[in-house]
């Protein structure tokens, strides 16, 4: 293949991806903020901010609902102290505590539905802006971040989001919204025995403070684990049939097993930072009954409280903390949140290909290079780049491996853009077309074909997705797709599997050729489409793509000579540069670069193997 397609912009380090030309995957070195989920949340909340409102509303209100029957209790008891035992109070008093406990999970049940139904409305938003942001990223964004990674933010960091919507908000409110009624209670029942059920509660947090301080640095190596582990598991299952032809199970998967035991390390090293001052804001938390019990009774000695208020903070204040417990774990996950915050925001801050949206008429089907350069970081692969592609002929593009052949034909798509010179298609400049007008008039048949897992008819119907049934058997029959496509199962309607798994090599090119073929459009781009198949596919091949020729510039890179021997105009690239051009017999008499490749192919097909 030719050189690399990345613009100067796109071979910048980007969070939560390598930098292409070395370096490991992995978040920027700053650790992830805490902060940064909720900017996340607040960025897509315009369209749940009414139910998420309104469930944490419901949430404060539930939680209401949950002091209701420590204050039955208190009451009760303090009656009962007093000697004023009441058949009917009791009863009453059992019946609003019923009627609280149900009232509270009914609330909370309902806050619960809208803040999940809110949270999954903003996953929706997250990943479809995602989504539109990946479509619109130049490919160089891809060449360099592995599809784990990727993965990994479109599923693992986006989930972790509906903690922060559908829990924590709620919780968090909730939590506070009690311990600071009980706190005001109490302290207007005894402010003695208040301060002695809080007296535990900074201590508590400031072990917690220290705790998610002192973790926080293992965060930014723990994502980079994470990262690579993903990133090199997909890659591992993804390889599978190349690392069992050849024999290499275990070799294969050294890099994964190194990337799964740095992860585990990795997150062995976060626990270790973590647990000691964790585990010391629990004991703290919890552990305010030991000093409410001494302290009360040293109070009830000297007669300055009665029992009725030494049980209400037995009974009240030995619960008083645990609704912090909810607001810690939610700090707790944070970390974890706020990096795939971060992740989902380094993708939507990606630049992408400025796109002006206009759709000019296009003054016929010239592509024409205006000494166009192309750099691949600091490395300029394209040089003074000069050539006309007319209008309903064929340009072939040939040379040696690496010479920048793709470069030059990923280039016509904007698959990115140049950094020197210009091109121009229909005498426009393909950076003032927008891009949906500019994919709409040029068609790109890869060299790797891709097919998704689906039916047959909807593959080729990638190309157009108005097209009829007609259309596409129309499309399929030029491209030689029809006699295979016959012979399947359900035919047209039968799924072909991942990557087109059930069709042969040839077959699966054929399929995306009959998509171009169906999208019609003026300006076809072939790369090396013919480069890995056999003698007979390729001759079928061949036919489709005549078919596919008729009317419309063509512009094919070539890597087997004898397709191309029929081309209008062959360029010859040579180290980023057009070094040669004309016709198949005027190039083989000049005698220069093209005759050398073309003999040198005549000489290989001349080979005979023998056993």
């Amino acid at each position: 293949m030719g050189g690399q397609t990345m613009s100067p912009t796109e071979a910048k380090a980007v969070p939560g991806t390598s930098v292409a030309g070395g370096g490991e995957s992995g978040p920027a070195e700053r650790a992830p903020a805490r902060g940064d989920a909720l900017r996340l949340v607040a960025r897509f909340a315009g369209v749940v901010r009414g139910p998420l409102v309104v469930a944490v509303v419901l949430a404060v209100v539930a939680a209401m609902f949950e002091l209701l029957p420590y204050w039955l209790v208190y009451s009760l008891v303090r009656d009962l102290v007093a000697g004023n035992v009441d058949e009917r109070a009791f009863l009453a008093a059992a019946a609003v505590g019923v009627v609280a406990v149900v009232g509270q999970y009914t609330l909370f049940g309902a806050a619960m539905t809208l803040s999940h139904r809110a949270a999954f409305g903003m996953l929706y938003e997250i990943r479809m802006a995602l989504a539109r942001r990946l479509g619109r990223l130049p490919l160089g964004y891809f060449t360099r971040t592995r599809s784990g990674e990727v993965k990994r933010v479109l599923n693992d960091g986006t989930e972790r989001i509906e903690l922060v919507v559908a829990h924590a908000l709620p919780d968090a409110v909730a939590g506070a919204a009690v311990w600071l009624g009980v706190s005001i209670w109490m302290f207007a029942v005894d402010w003695r025995l208040a301060l002695a059920s809080a007296v535990a509660v900074p201590a508590a947090f400031a072990c917690m403070g220290t705790a998610l301080r002192v973790s926080r640095d293992r965060l930014a190596p723990f994502l980079a684990a994470d990262a690579r582990m993903n990133g090199s598991i997909v890659e591992y299952l993804a390889g599978m049939p190349v690392v069992k032809v050849f024999n290499r199970t275990g070799e294969a998967f050294t890099e994964t097993s190194r990337a799964v035991r740095d992860y585990t390390d990795q997150e062995t090293a976060w626990a270790r930072a973590w647990v000691p001052l964790g585990g010391a804001f629990y004991t703290l938390i919890l552990a305010n009954i030991v000093v409410i019990l001494p302290v009360g009774l040293g109070l009830l000695r000297d007669g300055a409280v009665d029992v009725a208020t030494l049980l209400f903070f037995v009974i009240v204040g030995a619960h008083y903390s645990r609704p912090l417990l909810k607001l810690f774990a939610i700090f707790a996950q944070f970390a974890h949140i706020a990096g795939g915050a971060r992740e989902i925001t380094a993708v939507l801050e990606q630049p992408e290909l400025p796109d002006t949206g206009r759709r000019p008429a296009l003054a016929g089907g010239d592509v024409e290079f205006d000494r166009v350069g192309f750099a691949y970081g600091d490395r300029e692969v394209l040089h003074e780049v000069s050539f006309t592609a007319r209008g309903g002929q064929v340009t072939a593009l040939v040379g040696p491996s690496g010479a920048g052949k793709t470069t030059i034909a990923r280039l016509v798509p904007r698959f990115a853009d140049v950094t020197g010179g210009s091109i121009r298609v229909g005498g426009h400049d393909v950076r003032e077309i927008g891009i949906e007008a500019l994919m709409d008039a040029v068609a790109f048949v890869f060299q790797d074909t891709f097919l998704f897992d689906d039916t047959v008819a909807a593959n080729i119907r990638v190309g157009r997705a108005d097209a009829s049934d007609d259309d596409v058997v129309a499309a399929a029959r030029l491209a030689r797709c029809d006699e295979f496509v016959s012979a399947l199962p359900a035919g047209y309607d039968t799924v072909i599997g991942e990557r087109g798994a059930m069709l042969s090599g040839g077959e699966r090119q054929r399929v995306t050729i009959a998509r171009a073929i169906l999208k019609n459009a003026p300006i076809v781009v072939l790369d090396e489409a013919t480069a890995f198949v056999d003698p007979d596919n390729e001759a079928a091949i061949q036919d489709a793509i005549s078919a596919l020729a008729r009317g419309r510039t063509v512009l094919v890179v070539a890597h087997r000579l004898s397709t191309i021997v029929g081309a209008d105009q062959i360029l010859v690239v040579d180290g980023g540069r057009v070094v040669e051009s004309g016709r198949h017999d005027d190039l083989v008499a000049a005698n220069g670069t093209y005759a050398r490749l073309w003999n040198d192919f005549v000489d290989a097909q001349s080979v005979v193997l023998h056993r």
